[in-house]
């Protein structure tokens, strides 16, 4: 299948799930260690030309959807005392191209981030993992706006149409944590409510629910304090609101932040 998202899917991106930064602790989070690497080599198994990865925390832009146009994206984990683990990506300027024109025919706004920023965890972590199972061909990097949820499943659509445009077979990864108050004397303050998000989120996903994401109430996605909701829209948008390979690898919060390494859709490639 060419022209086409092959795979898209979601992933946690705490620096702690890198064995450089988290040491010991990454033995609190071995299910999701576990789950990004299956999701990762399924992921390569799908045999994409481009892997387009969302992050919440590439540079924002609250009315424009921001896309990372430099030839090389490289980034290390140094703020997390790990300088040692870089990575290096070239670019898919086609793919960026052709979403350009997508998005513009879609009226959904575009700009590319032309300065040399260093790519941030949201896109480090999900790339290590990727790197790992063997991914070394390019990447397109987008973040996120303060627009509606509709626009952010439009900008995940105008991925699908421009894969199509460019005859590429394209992986979407929405890069997502989830609640971030979870538990008395996590990262941020306690929140009674916070399970609920998540609940809502993982149950919906692994039904196939499109629904029960599109609609999670505003008060209580705010009480949770997330920071990957419209992470997963994009990614549903990309997957054309048909999660049809629907599947949550694992769910976990040990440390008061939600991760969840799920699948949206997966085509695999003849070759495997």
């Amino acid at each position: 299948m060419s022209g086409s998202i092959v795979f898209a899917g979601i992933a946690p991106h705490p620096p702690l799930l890198v064995p450089e930064v988290g040491g010991h602790r990454i033995k609190k989070v071995a299910d999701s260690q576990n789950a990004l690497r299956e999701f990762s080599r399924r992921l390569v198994a799908t045999a994409p030309d481009t892997v387009v990865v969302i992050s919440p925390h590439s540079p924002l832009d609250a009315s424009t959807f921001r896309v990372r146009s430099g030839e090389v994206l490289e980034g290390d984990f140094a703020e997390f005392n790990a300088s040692r683990v870089a990575l290096s990506f070239k670019n898919d300027l086609d793919l960026l191209s052709a979403l350009k024109d997508a998005c513009g025919a879609a009226g959904v706004p575009f700009e590319g981030l032309g300065r040399d920023w260093l790519l941030d965890h949201g896109a480090m972590v999900p790339l290590y993992y990727l790197r790992e199972a063997g991914w070394s061909g390019p990447v397109v990097v987008a973040g996120l706006t303060m627009l509606s949820r509709q626009m952010h499943v439009a900008f995940g659509r105008a991925i699908a149409e421009a894969a199509r445009a460019a005859n590429k077979r394209v992986a979407v990864v929405a890069s997502a944590d989830l609640s971030h108050r979870l538990i008395i004397g996590g990262p941020y303050h306690y929140e009674p409510t916070a399970h609920i998000f998540d609940e809502q989120i993982v149950r919906s996903i692994r039904e196939g629910a499109t629904g029960g994401v599109l609609n999670v109430d505003d008060d209580l996605r705010e009480r949770a304090g997330e920071c990957g909701y419209r992470s997963i829209l994009i990614g549903l948008g990309a997957a054309e609101e048909n999660p049809r390979d629907h599947e949550v690898l694992s769910y976990e919060g040990p440390f008061g932040v939600g991760y969840m390494v799920a699948v949206l859709v997966e085509v695999l490639s003849p070759e495997f």
